[in-house]
């Protein structure tokens, strides 16, 4: 009986890329850390803040569960995980302005410590910041785009360029 990848030498569907070195790692590790940080600052307010109410706790639980999965889409880096990434970090920016704008009029949702509220004022701002960073990152990473502009250089003589 031959094993998985004894068969699957000949079909060319191997990943040949390169392991992600150098600011793609950093970028990970940062999101694992930020996630692990927020998610552990939530556990702690949500069993040891009795006085606030839940829902800005839950609110900071989800934060944290946000910036975990997005590390998680980060590292795997595959084409659905690519979905989920930009997903995860979508919210990890739209959330902090739109709680922003919202604790406008509402104090309340500033009680808890949160990654959004306050566009994470209690988390040193690195939250928003490094969700920029991570859009950029994944825009950037992008292999279709990667593979478009490689094509592009192979082919000089395109028609749509002027020469």
């Amino acid at each position: 009986m031959q094993g998985y990848e004894d068969m699957n030498e000949g079909d060319g569907a191997r990943d040949q890329r390169p392991p992600s070195l150098g600011l793609g790692r950093i970028i990970i590790a940062l999101f694992w850390l930020l996630g692990v940080w927020i998610v552990a600052m939530a556990v702690v307010d949500l069993f040891h803040a009795q006085g606030l109410p839940w829902g800005p706790r839950l609110v900071a639980l989800l934060a944290g569960v946000d910036y975990v999965v997005a590390a998680i889409a980060l590292t795997h880096n595959g084409r659905r995980m690519r979905l989920v990434g930009w997903s995860a970090i979508a919210l990890s920016i739209a959330a902090p302005l739109v709680l922003w704008v919202a604790s406008l009029g509402l104090d309340e949702l500033n009680t808890a410590r949160s990654a959004w509220t306050g566009l994470g004022a209690d988390f040193y701002y690195l939250p928003l910041a490094l969700s920029v960073v991570g859009i950029i990152w994944m825009w950037r990473s992008n292999p279709r785009r990667i593979v478009s502009l490689a094509e592009q250089v192979e082919r000089p003589n395109s028609p749509w360029k002027a020469g």
